[in-house]
């Protein structure tokens, strides 16, 4: 009965990543703000802003699931996007929090590198 119990809870357990800066000094953003998410580099400046790296639960295995797990902490490092990282199983399980700066070389819309949300890595 015990070993049920403990595969019930670990299907419950919610997707976490964790967080190492790569800066000294953030700038929170709302929990809500807006994030990218990327395969690649964008194509405009940009700063590292520190790294994610799966903690626990199941690895997302679309962008739009990542997103969905990484979006908070993103936003209270004070990162614009992330670069999403796969393994070899095509899971992203790491990731880059960037911050841009300067002005956007694509105005209106979104950069050439950036993949669907709903795209395995290719």
């Amino acid at each position: 009965m015990w070993r049920f119990a403990l595969v019930l809870l670990a299907g419950c357990v919610a997707t976490t990543f964790t967080f190492s800066p790569t800066v000294t000094v953030v700038t929170p953003k709302p929990d809500n703000c807006k994030i990218e998410v990327f395969t690649s580099l964008p194509d405009r400046t940009f700063q590292e802003i520190g790294t994610l790296e799966l903690y626990n639960g199941p690895p997302p295995k679309t962008l739009d699931a990542f997103k969905s797990a990484v979006a908070k902490q993103a936003c209270s490092a004070g990162g614009d996007a992330v670069v999403a990282t796969s393994d070899e199983k095509g899971l992203f399980t790491k990731g880059t929090i960037i911050a841009y700066s300067g002005r956007d070389p694509h105005p209106g819309g979104s950069t050439p590198s950036q993949q669907q949300d709903n795209e395995r890595p290719k």
